[in-house]
C-alpha cells in the first residue's frame, strides 16, 4: 500500500543539471518509495562492436541472428553482419544466438567512441530431441561421446511456473582446441570459494539448452543431478584423470567452478564425465600453473606502441591470455608454465573473416619461469587513409586554416596535391604537415585531389570540393551530422540540413548508396520511404546552391535500419512524434541509448527511462514508463527542462492509472522480452494546467530485460 500510495503522491522534480540526473530524480518518484529513490548510476562508456556471424560448418552467413550487449541489441542482415553499441572495456561480452546453433559469448576490446570488428562463428546444434519431463530420458550425439541424461520429474523453467509436458533437449559438444575463439567467454574463471579471476586451461566444453513449445528455458529442480559427458578435445598429450567441472555465468561472463569430472572412455571417444545441478554451458578445466612472457612493441617506424593487444596461444594446451601494452609499449602476458606458445598481435580481418597477425609472431617456451623477449614485437601498419571528411568553406579576405587528417600507414605523414589535381583557391596554400592555409582572393568553388605520403613510401588520395564566396557571405555548410535509424517495413522520414549559402539548394548522393526502399528529394533533401532489409549504409550527401560562384559541400553519413519486430536496445533511431505542449518540444523525441535504462522494481514491476541529448540548446527531454509484472503500463511521464538561465523552466505530462487527476494510460504497450514499446495516440495530460495535452505516437526500444 505505501508503494501505491507513494506513487499517488510523488511529483516530478526536474533538476537544472544535465538530463542524466533529471531522469534519475524522475526514476526515484517512479519507483514509490517513500523516502525517495536512488539515482540511477550515470551510463557508462560505449563503443560499437561491428561484425559478422558465420556457420562454424560451412562459413556461411547467418542472417536474423540476435546480437546483444549490456548496451544495445541488434540482428544480423541478409550478409550476417551487424553492428551494435557496447560497453567499452578491454573485455565485453557479445551474446549471439540463432535457431539451429549453440549460442556463443564472444570477447570485444571495445573503446569509448570506436568502432571494434568481431567475428562470430555459431555452432550447429549437435541434436535436439523431445523428452517427457515426466519420464526423462537421454540425449546423445551422432558419432560424439557428447550425453546428457535427464532425471525423471527433474526439469522446472528457470522464470518459474508448472513445467509443460514435453521439452526439446539440445546438446552441443565445443572442442576449444580446434579453435580457441570458440571458447564461450574466453579462458578466465573464479575457483570454488574464489572471487578473483584466474587463467584456466579447457579440455573440452558442451552446451545444455532445454526449452519448452513457447521457448521458455529449463533447468534442473531443486535436488535433482544429470550426468553430463563432455567430449576430450585438448592438445594436452597427458589429459588429468580428474578435472573440476566448470559453468558459464552468462551474466558475469566469466566460467565459475562447480563439481568435478573423470576422464573415461577409450580414443578417439574420451570424454569427462560428471554430475551437475543445472543447466548451462559447462567445461572440463584446469586452473593453469602460469608464467609471464615480457617484452614491448613497436611500429614501422621504431616507435613504441602503447595500448596495443598482445595474445599468447598454446601450442601444446588450449587456451589463450592477452595483455595490454602500457604507455611505454611494455607489455606482460600470461601462459602456461613449462608449455609452448604462439605470441603476437592479432586483429580480425573482415575480408578474410579470419583473426590475422598485425605484427610478427614468435614461438616461447617450454619454461618454467618468466620469458623475457631481447626484441620487440613490430606491428605491422594498418592501410593508410585519409580520414577528413570535407573542407569547410571560405570568405574573400578572411583567413582560412584547416587540417587534414590521415590514419594507417607507417607514421610521419607528409601532404601534397596530387598530381593531375586543380591548385588551391588563390591565396591558399597546403603545407607538407597537411595544413591548409592563407586568405582567399577571388570567389569561386574549385575540386581539389590531396595525396599523403606516409614514412615507409605508401600513398592514399582523396577529392575534395572547396568553395570561396565574397566577404560577410556564410559559407554552404552541412548541419547535420547524424541520421536516426529506421526499421525494416515502417515509414521512414528524415531531413537533411544545411547552413549558409546564396538561393535555393540541391541536394544529391555524391558516393555510397541509401538503404533500399529509400531516397533522398533532391529539393527538400528529405530522406523517405520505407526500408527494406536490415543493415548500415555509408554515403555522402552532397547539397549545392544556385548562387553566383556556386557553393557546394560534402557529408559522409550512415543510416541504420533495424529488423522489423524491434528488440533494439542502442537507443538510435526510435523516435516519438509529439503533438501538442510547447513549442520547445519540436515535435519529436528522438533517445540516445546512453540515456536509456530499465530497472526492475521488486515487488511491483519495472519502469524503463529513455533520455534526448538536448535536441535543442538548453532544452532537455525525458520519458519514463512503469509497467506491472505482466507489463501493464501503470504510468509514463514526459519531462522537458529549459536548463537555461536561474530557474529552469520544467514541465511534466503524465497518464497514470493509480490517480485520477490524470488520464488513464493507453495506448502505450511495451514487451520486455523483445525490448520495445509502441506508443498509438496516447495521451499524457499536463502537470501545468496552462499547458495542452501532449499525444505520443511511434516505438522506442531498449534492451530487452
Amino acid at each position: 500500500m505505501g508503494k501505491l500510495q507513494a506513487r499517488k503522491q510523488c511529483r516530478t522534480v526536474v533538476s537544472a543539471a544535465v538530463l542524466s540526473v533529471m531522469l534519475a530524480l524522475v526514476a526515484g518518484c517512479g519507483g514509490g518509495d517513500s523516502g525517495g529513490g536512488t539515482p540511477a548510476p550515470a551510463a557508462p562508456a560505449a563503443g560499437t562492436v561491428t561484425g559478422k556471424v558465420v556457420s562454424l560448418a560451412n562459413s556461411a552467413p547467418i542472417s536474423g541472428a540476435t546480437v546483444k550487449t549490456d548496451a544495445g541489441t541488434t540482428t544480423t542482415a541478409a550478409d550476417g553482419k551487424f553492428s551494435v553499441s557496447a560497453p567499452a572495456g578491454d573485455r565485453t561480452i557479445v551474446h549471439v544466438e540463432a535457431n539451429g546453433f549453440a549460442k556463443a559469448f564472444s570477447v570485444a576490446r571495445v573503446t569509448p567512441g570506436q568502432t571494434a570488428n568481431l567475428g562470430v562463428k555459431l555452432v550447429p546444434t549437435g541434436a535436439t530431441e523431445t523428452v517427457s519431463v515426466a519420464v526423462g530420458g537421454t540425449v546423445s550425439v551422432s558419432n560424439s561421446p557428447a550425453r546428457v541424461t535427464i532425471p525423471a520429474n527433474g526439469l522446472v523453467p528457470q522464470a518459474g511456473g508448472t513445467p509443460a509436458g514435453t521439452v526439446s533437449v539440445s546438446v552441443t559438444p565445443i572442442n576449444p582446441a580446434t579453435d580457441p575463439n570458440l571458447m564461450p567467454g574466453g579462458f578466465n574463471g573464479i575457483s570454488a570459494g574464489g572471487s578473483s579471476t584466474q587463467p584456466i586451461e579447457s579440455f573440452g566444453a558442451m552446451l545444455v539448452d532445454i526449452r519448452d513449445s513457447v521457448g521458455a528455458r529449463y533447468t534442473l529442480a531443486g535436488g535433482k543431478t544429470s550426468t553430463i559427458r563432455i567430449p576430450l578435445g585438448t592438445q594436452s598429450a597427458n589429459p588429468p584423470a580428474t578435472v573440476p567441472l566448470w559453468f558459464f555465468d552468462e551474466t558475469a561472463g566469466v566460467w565459475k567452478e562447480e563439481g568435478t569430472a573423470t576422464l573415461q572412455g577409450t580414443a578417439p571417444n574420451r570424454y569427462y564425465e560428471g554430475p551437475v545441478a543445472h543447466f548451462s554451458y559447462w567445461n572440463a578445466d584446469i586452473v593453469t600453473e602460469r608464467i609471464f612472457v615480457t617484452g614491448c612493441v613497436k611500429d614501422a617506424n621504431g616507435q613504441l606502441v602503447a595500448n596495443a593487444l598482445v595474445q599468447t596461444e598454446g601450442l601444446d594446451y588450449t587456451g589463450t591470455a592477452v595483455a595490454v601494452t602500457a604507455a611505454d609499449g611494455t607489455f606482460s602476458a600470461a601462459m602456461r608454465k613449462s608449455s609452448r606458445a604462439k605470441l603476437g598481435l592479432f586483429e580480425f580481418d573482415l575480408q578474410t573473416f579470419n583473426f590475422t597477425p598485425i605484427s610478427n609472431t614468435v614461438t616461447v617456451g617450454p619454461s618454467a619461469t618468466d620469458i623475457h623477449l631481447s626484441n620487440c614485437l613490430v606491428n605491422r601498419p594498418g592501410q593508410l587513409t585519409i580520414t577528413t571528411t570535407g573542407l569547410p568553406g571560405g570568405n574573400v579576405g578572411a583567413a582560412y586554416n584547416q587540417t587534414l587528417t590521415a590514419s594507417g600507414g607507417v607514421p610521419g605523414y607528409v601532404w601534397s596535391l596530387n598530381s593531375g589535381s586543380n591548385p588551391l583557391p588563390a591565396g591558399l596554400a597546403l603545407n607538407p604537415s597537411g595544413v591548409i592555409s592563407g586568405a582567399p582572393t577571388a570567389a569561386g568553388t574549385t575540386t581539389i585531389t590531396v595525396k599523403v605520403t606516409d614514412s615507409a613510401g605508401g600513398t592514399a588520395t582523396k577529392t575534395f570540393t572547396l568553395s570561396i564566396v565574397a566577404p560577410n557571405t556564410q559559407p554552404l555548410s552541412i548541419s547535420i551530422q547524424t541520421l536516426p535509424a529506421g526499421t525494416v517495413g515502417t515509414a521512414y522520414n528524415a531531413s537533411l540540413a544545411a547552413m549558409g549559402g546564396t538561393g535555393a539548394k540541391t541536394w544529391s548522393i555524391s558516393s555510397g548508396t541509401l538503404p533500399t526502399g529509400l531516397s533522398l528529394n533532391a529539393a527538400s533533401g528529405g530522406i523517405s520511404g520505407t526500408p527494406t532489409a536490415a543493415g548500415t549504409s555509408t554515403f555522402t550527401v552532397q547539397v549545392q546552391d544556385s548562387g553566383t560562384p556556386q557553393q557546394s559541400a560534402q557529408q559522409q553519413l550512415a543510416l541504420a535500419v533495424n529488423p522489423s519486430g524491434g528488440g533494439g536496445g542502442n537507443g538510435e533511431g526510435n523516435r516519438l512524434m509529439i503533438t501538442g505542449g510547447l513549442p520547445r518540444i519540436g515535435g519529436t523525441f528522438v533517445p540516445d541509448f546512453q540515456r536509456t535504462g530499465s530497472r526492475v522494481v521488486q515487488g511491483v514491476g519495472a519502469e524503463i527511462e529513455w533520455g534526448e541529448p538536448q535536441p535543442s540548446p538548453g532544452n532537455a527531454e525525458g520519458l519514463v514508463v512503469g509497467m506491472d509484472l505482466n507489463d501493464r503500463v501503470l504510468y509514463a511521464v514526459f519531462l522537458s527542462a529549459a536548463l537555461g538561465g536561474a530557474t529552469p523552466d520544467a514541465r511534466t505530462w503524465e497518464c497514470r492509472d493509480d490517480d485520477p487527476r490524470f488520464k488513464p494510460c493507453s495506448g502505450i504497450s511495451v514487451n520486455r522480452s523483445s525490448g520495445t514499446a509502441s506508443f498509438t495516440n496516447a495521451l499524457l495530460d499536463p502537470a501545468n494546467s496552462a499547458d495542452s495535452t501532449i499525444t505520443l505516437n511511434g516505438t522506442l526500444t531498449f534492451t530487452p530485460f
